[in-house]
């Protein structure tokens, strides 16, 4: 969906909002924020934070040099930990660094520059470090690093595309994809990368996994013919779709109380925020709404 190496999927737009949102699902899941990158406002992409139960976006960076994704808030919710893509004039992209500020916007710095590509940042449970996938030793594997400036230890070091890492709610493991198998799948592993477990184990390919709040549960984004919406039980077992159809449903996250999911979908247009009660109903639109000046909305992750 952004920045090649990682995603390999294209979208397009820009534009502002200016408007409130209603409610998503009548109190399931509408508890906390979700935070999320977006162009709405500039050419390029900025980070925002939105109540789930509704009202406008607001901007937590502004920085006209650097696209910024992936916003993720600590367990605590003091810190938010994000991407930010540096490139220059003839260059193109250069490096993707990781940066943490406080819950407000303020205070920002850098947690990892090293000139290499830097992505998908997960805080362990203690929030006293990230766990992120990086290609700095010339093939993508998850590490983790300290914040308090200590070096980066590689968990996977393997030679294959080991991405997207989500540590699970109680710390123990680590949620990944992997093209370990040609395909990508979705991995699990021992907080300390030992432990490796293939646990979706499909011709399909799976990606973008993040775990329920009670760790029983994990979701992700499965390709066949569109992108669509699964989730198993933390082993593995009990696979089924939770959002299938023609357009690419992708990147979801659980609410805090375990109610909903949100997520991005390609079908209004420009790529936008969703959310869907898993006690089950329709999709309901919570982005780039009619009447709207559109953007293009990435990167949702759905926090208390």
């Amino acid at each position: 969906m952004r920045r090649g190496a990682v995603i390999l999927f294209v979208v397009a737009a820009a534009g502002c909002v200016d408007t409130n949102l209603t409610s998503p699902h009548g109190g399931s899941g509408a508890d906390g924020y979700v935070y999320f990158a977006s162009n709405r406002n500039a050419q390029n992409y900025e980070l925002y934070r939105m109540p789930a139960s509704g009202g406008p976006p607001l901007r937590l960076t502004v920085d006209a040099e650097h696209n910024d994704y992936a916003p993720v808030p600590s367990r605590d919710g003091r810190l938010i930990a994000w991407e930010r893509v540096v490139a220059t004039a003839g260059e193109g992209v250069t490096s993707t660094e990781l940066w943490v500020m406080n819950a407000d916007g303020s205070n920002p710095r850098i947690v990892v520059r090293n000139g290499a590509s830097n992505v998908s940042p997960s805080w362990t449970a203690d929030n006293s470090a990230l766990v992120y996938s990086s290609d700095i030793g010339g093939d993508w594997d998850v590490y983790r690093v300290p914040l308090d400036g200590g070096a980066a230890v590689n968990l996977t070091r393997s030679p294959f595309a080991d991405q997207v890492p989500r540590v699970s709610p109680d710390g123990s493991r680590i949620l990944f994809q992997s093209n370990r198998t040609l395909d990508f799948e979705i991995y699990s592993m021992a907080i300390d990368g030992s432990d490796v477990r293939n646990l979706s184990q499909s011709a399909a390919d799976d990606r973008f996994a993040s775990w329920s709040p009670d760790g029983r549960t994990i979701f992700w984004t499965r390709y066949v013919d569109s992108f669509d919406i699964w989730r198993m039980n933390a082993d593995g077992s009990g696979q089924e779709p939770v959002l299938t159809g023609p357009f690419n449903d992708m990147t979801p996250t659980v609410s805090p109380d375990g109610g909903a999911i949100v997520f991005t979908s390609d079908r209004p247009g420009p790529t936008s925020l969703f959310t869907l009660s898993l006690a089950g109903g329709a999709p309901r639109q919570l982005t780039n709404l009619p009447g709207w000046v559109n953007g293009t909305d990435l990167d949702p992750i759905w926090a208390r």
